[in-house]
């Protein structure tokens, strides 16, 4: 698994993955650029990549790549035995060029984690991110706030924080502060949830997070998985404020049955780990 830094969102998918294949007996070595390999841009990494993928590829039966940056060096190396995720549309159009080769080479082995993403890039295969049903789950022992909100992310958030002051909404935003392990408490603390990415964004999986914690009042968009999901969805700030003063004054029904939708839709690292050794059979 090779992979360009452990923080943010693909550095938890490739951390859930490996385990997870860990679990189904499979060895894997999990390799950053950033930390592990000490470089830090596509650029001055290039040429070092591009060897190193050409010795990897004897060594190792799979060769797993996350992002354009880090899969154009190994297609270049040509490594037969490669599969790579790519886990957002690129907002740089250069680097979104890249991306489009890296998928049109590679075809079935190239990984999409959304519906949107399968749909523009048709030859990929569509195996969406899953939720750690351990870790996110309801803290019984921990009782929600009423008409606390929570946010996770940077994305809009000075225009969602006007918002709630406007309408004297209590907040907490985690900072990334908080331990990935103890993200499950700070949702079963809050009663709103609120998340509205661009719309680049590959999958967002805090949305699926904030349903496993069993949250009452999910707030999102279309972007990324959102267009599949169950959630309360806005496109404005106007209809934020819409939602939430519907919210407060109790004229909007709670979510329900959120974790049985998530099973039965199979968007668990386990489900995700199912479709993914299937891909690497084809090698």
């Amino acid at each position: 698994m090779i992979h360009k830094t452990h923080k943010g969102g693909v550095g938890i998918h490739v951390k859930e993955i490996s385990e997870n294949l860990r679990k189904r007996g499979i060895e894997v070595t999990e390799i950053t650029r950033n930390e592990d390999l000490r470089m830090y841009s596509f650029l001055y990494s290039y040429f070092k990549m591009k060897y190193l993928f050409s010795k990897w590829s004897k060594e190792y039966d799979i060769i797993h790549t996350h992002d354009w940056s880090i899969t154009y060096p190994a297609i270049k190396a040509n490594v037969k035995n490669l599969v790579a995720t790519f886990h957002a549309f690129p907002t740089n159009p250069i680097a979104s060029i890249f991306q489009n080769y890296c998928i049109k080479k590679l075809k079935n082995r190239a990984i999409t984690i959304s519906p949107k993403m399968k749909r523009v890039y048709k030859f990929s295969t569509y195996i969406p991110n899953g939720v750690n049903l351990q870790i996110f789950r309801k803290f019984r022992s921990i009782k929600r706030r009423e008409n606390l909100v929570g946010l996770a992310q940077k994305y809009n958030l000075e225009k969602i924080i006007k918002v709630l002051k406007s309408l004297k909404f209590p907040y907490n935003y985690t900072e990334g502060k908080l331990k990935y392990e103890d993200l499950g408490k700070f949702y079963s603390t809050i009663e709103i949830f609120i998340s509205i990415p661009y719309q680049q964004a590959g999958f967002n999986m805090v949305w699926l997070e904030a349903m496993a914690c069993e949250v009452p009042y999910i707030i999102g968009t279309n972007a990324g998985i959102g267009e599949i999901l169950p959630i309360y969805k806005v496109n404005s700030v106007e209809k934020l404020k819409e939602i939430l003063k519907k919210i407060k004054d109790r004229k909007l029904e709670p979510l329900k049955n959120q974790r049985k939708w998530i099973i039965e839709n199979k968007l668990t690292w386990e489900e995700h780990v199912n479709k993914l050794i299937e891909v690497y059979e084809l090698i």
